[in-house]
């Protein structure tokens, strides 16, 4: 499993809003979490697209297990050239998207994870195609999270000007 915290040390939402004049902390929230989930899957690699779509976003919870395996019919990408896996950053957007609709956006702690079991790999770089290197994607996701809510903060300000 892998899970990540959205609010960060020293970016607290409310005290983000507060600073740049904003009165509706749930529309910084869903923002941060937008474009969260969209650097996440950009960072995601693709093999089998199974991984980069079970990504969720929810409330935080210390009952969360990862459960979920790769389905062994799907065949992935770096056992063949052939493999279809077209769109699969695209369904994980839209899956994540969905996720943030249904979030409680009054909550103060929101997570992202991976349900699948070998998500842990991922991160650590043990898994994928040895000649290619990926960035971890949650721990990438993480460094940024500070400079993406003030980004975030920024550009809800100056539309709201």
């Amino acid at each position: 499993m892998t899970q990540m915290r959205v609010q960060r040390k020293g970016a607290i939402f409310e005290d983000t809003a507060k600073a740049f004049g904003l009165d509706d902390v749930k529309e910084l929230k869903r923002s941060v979490l937008e474009e969260m989930a969209d650097l996440l899957v950009k960072l995601s690699p693709v093999d089998s697209g199974t991984y980069v779509k079970n990504h969720e976003i929810g409330l935080r919870s210390g009952r969360f297990k990862a459960t979920g395996m790769r389905d062994p019919n799907v065949e992935r990408r770096s056992r063949g050239d052939n493999v279809s896996v077209n769109g699969a950053k695209e369904e994980a957007r839209q899956l994540l998207a969905d996720d943030i609709e249904q979030v409680d956006l009054a909550a103060e702690s929101f997570v992202i994870r991976n349900i699948m079991e070998y998500s842990k790999y991922i991160e650590a770089g043990i898994t994928g195609k040895r000649d290619q290197v990926n960035p971890p994607p949650y721990a990438s996701t993480v460094r940024e999270a500070p400079r993406i809510i003030q980004e975030v903060a920024q550009k809800i300000a100056s539309r709201n000007r």
